[in-house]
């Protein structure tokens, strides 16, 4: 059921993992190196960043440090996702936190009031991040071998971005979801430019207080 969920999403993937795997290979890695990095960092957005610093031989704290940061948003998703995985084996969490990215973490939000348990919602996790590991470690791969092998004239990394909003609208229940999404999007825009990519970390938590401020409002009232 998760895998077929976060299908749509897929085509957005495939080109982001070949730009992934075509930076490798600039990057002069060894297809061992890419391998090995790609599986413990697995995650796109922070190995473009220290792909690069890397090849410009930057000081291996400041390439941990920028990698850390650009990630700092998962600690967000774990703690969304951890009373899900409460009464899980070791193992299971290990995988959840493991394999966690904004897609699958975005696919099972989206489909939370289908889940009868916790154990029902933890399975479609499962499902969607089976799904994107075997996605974007193909589509690296390819991209290694084969350069990035969708041209730029196709503009499909804007692919990423529509899926999101692809998961956002139905979610929008009624006039608080809405209102925070607004205030999200507003905050994004304004914090944009904040080093080190800290602006998501701040727009993210602005949005949660300004959506617990809603609901305090609503429980008062």
């Amino acid at each position: 059921m998760g895998f077929k969920a976060v299908l749509p999403i897929i085509s957005g993937i495939i080109p982001f993992g070949a730009v992934m795997g075509s930076a490798f290979a600039e990057a002069q890695l060894s297809i061992w190196q890419a391998i090995l990095m790609n599986t413990v960092v697995y995650a796109g957005a922070a190995q473009l960043a220290t792909v690069d610093l890397m090849s410009q031989n930057a000081a291996v704290l400041v390439v941990l440090a920028t990698g850390l940061i650009i990630n700092l948003r998962f600690l967000l998703y774990s703690v969304a996702m951890s009373p899900l995985t409460h009464d899980s084996s070791a193992l299971i969490k290990f995988l959840c936190a493991f394999t966690l990215t904004d897609q699958s973490y975005a696919t099972m939000m989206a489909n939370q009031s289908k889940f009868q348990s916790n154990s029902e919602a933890v399975q479609f996790y499962l499902g969607t991040a089976f799904c994107m590991a075997l996605t974007w470690h193909a589509s690296v791969y390819a991209g290694f071998i084969f350069g990035n092998f969708a041209p730029v004239s196709w503009s499909l990394d804007f692919a990423v971005p529509l899926s999101f909003v692809a998961l956002l609208v139905p979610s929008l229940k009624n006039k608080k979801y809405i209102a925070v999404a607004i205030v999200s999007s507003i905050l994004s825009l304004i914090l944009y430019g904040l080093p080190l990519k800290t602006g998501l970390i701040a727009t993210a938590l602005l949005s949660m207080s300004f959506a617990f401020a809603l609901i305090r409002r609503k429980n008062d009232s």
